[in-house]
C-alpha cells in the first residue's frame, strides 16, 4: 500500500505530466512509464484500477479533470479545469503539495539543502483561520521592528496574504470601538498572544485580492507625489531579462526588446515596496520612466552613496 508520502508525491507528478502535455495527452502506458522514470528509487508503477482512482482523487481535491479521450485513446487534461478565476488557487494548492514532497524527502535525502533564513509566525495560521473562516475579532499583541514594546490590537480580518517568505493578515482594524475604514496588513512575524475572539458582522463585501492588485508586495502607501496606476519602464539587457520572464515583478508585465535591451512595463501604483524590489537588482537594471520615480531613485542611491564616504 503506497504512504501518504508517495501517494501526494504520485498525485502532483500526475497533474504535471498532463499539464506538460497540454493537448497531446498521454496513454495509461506512457504515463506510467514516466511516472516510473520520475521515482528512480522505488518502484512508483501503478494498474489501471489504482490510475482511475487517482483521477478521482484529483478532481476532488484539487478540482482538476482528467478524462480519457475515446477518439484518441489518451487521457487529457481539462483546460476548463483551470479557468482563470481558480488558477492562482490550483497553482498554490501545486506549489505547496510540490513544498510538502520535499519537506518530507528533507529527512532522508541527502540532496536537498534548505535555506535556513525564513520567515516565522505561521504558528499562528489555524487561530488566524479561525478567526477569518468564522468572522470572529483577531486580538493580538504587535511590535514593530522600531519598536520597544508591543501593542495591543483588535482586528476583523477577512484573508491571509503571502510575499516573499512572509505571511500577512489582512483586514479592518477597531480603535477606540470603531471601525477604520482602511484595509491594514499585520506581518504574523511580529504577533504575539493571538486569541480569536467575538463575533463581527461585515455590512459591505470586499475584495481582498483585487485591493492588493496594482500593487507590489503587501506595501499600499504610494510614494509620495503619486496616487493612481502609472507605467513604470525598466530597462535591462536582454540576458538579464530572462530572469524576469521566469520571475515575474507583477502580474501585469509586458516585455519588448528595443535596440538590443529588454524593457519591461509594469501598471502599477508605485510605491517604497517597488523601488526596494527595483533597486534588488543593483546595476543589472535601469528604471526609464516615469521621470518622477527616477528622481527618487536617484536621492536613494545618493544616501547610500554618502554611507561610504
Amino acid at each position: 500500500m503506497a504512504t501518504k508520502h508517495n501517494l501526494i508525491s504520485r498525485l502532483t507528478r500526475i497533474v504535471e505530466l498532463f499539464q506538460t502535455m497540454g493537448e497531446t495527452g498521454l496513454t495509461f502506458n506512457e504515463l506510467n512509464s514516466k511516472l516510473k522514470s520520475t521515482f528512480v528509487d522505488e518502484n512508483h508503477s501503478i494498474s489501471l484500477r489504482t490510475f482511475q482512482r487517482d483521477i478521482k482523487d484529483i478532481q476532488s481535491s484539487l478540482k482538476i479533470r482528467i478524462i480519457f479521450d475515446k477518439k484518441r485513446k489518451k487521457y487529457l487534461l481539462l483546460n476548463e479545469s483551470l479557468a482563470e478565476e481558480s488558477k492562482n488557487s490550483h497553482l498554490f494548492t501545486m506549489e505547496s503539495l510540490k513544498m510538502l514532497n520535499i519537506a518530507q524527502d528533507v529527512s532522508n535525502q541527502d540532496f536537498i539543502f534548505i535555506d535556513k533564513r525564513k520567515g516565522t509566525g505561521l504558528e499562528h495560521y489555524n487561530t488566524i483561520k479561525e478567526a477569518i473562516c468564522l468572522k470572529k475579532h483577531l486580538e493580538f499583541n504587535y511590535q514593530k521592528f522600531d519598536q520597544y514594546k508591543a501593542d495591543y490590537r483588535k482586528l476583523m480580518p477577512l484573508a491571509l496574504k503571502e510575499s516573499k517568505n512572509r505571511w500577512y493578515v489582512v483586514g479592518f482594524e477597531i480603535k477606540n470601538g470603531a471601525k477604520i475604514n482602511m484595509l491594514k496588513t499585520f506581518a504574523l512575524d511580529r504577533i504575539n498572544h493571538c486569541e480569536a475572539t467575538t463575533t463581527f458582522v461585515l455590512k459591505d463585501m470586499v475584495d481582498v485580492q483585487k485591493h492588493f492588485n496594482d500593487y507590489i508586495g503587501v506595501t499600499t502607501k504610494p510614494l509620495e507625489g503619486f496616487s493612481e496606476k502609472i507605467t513604470v519602464k525598466i530597462e535591462t539587457s536582454i540576458e538579464y531579462g530572462k530572469y524576469f520572464s521566469t520571475l515575474p515583478i507583477h502580474p501585469s508585465q509586458k516585455t519588448e526588446i528595443e535596440n538590443g535591451k529588454t524593457i519591461i512595463s509594469l501598471q502599477v501604483i508605485p510605491t517604497m515596496e517597488l523601488v526596494s524590489e527595483l533597486l534588488a537588482h543593483n546595476h543589472q537594471i535601469k528604471i526609464i520612466e516615469p521621470e518622477k520615480m527616477v528622481q527618487i531613485v536617484k536621492q536613494i542611491l545618493s544616501k547610500n552613496i554618502k554611507q561610504y564616504n
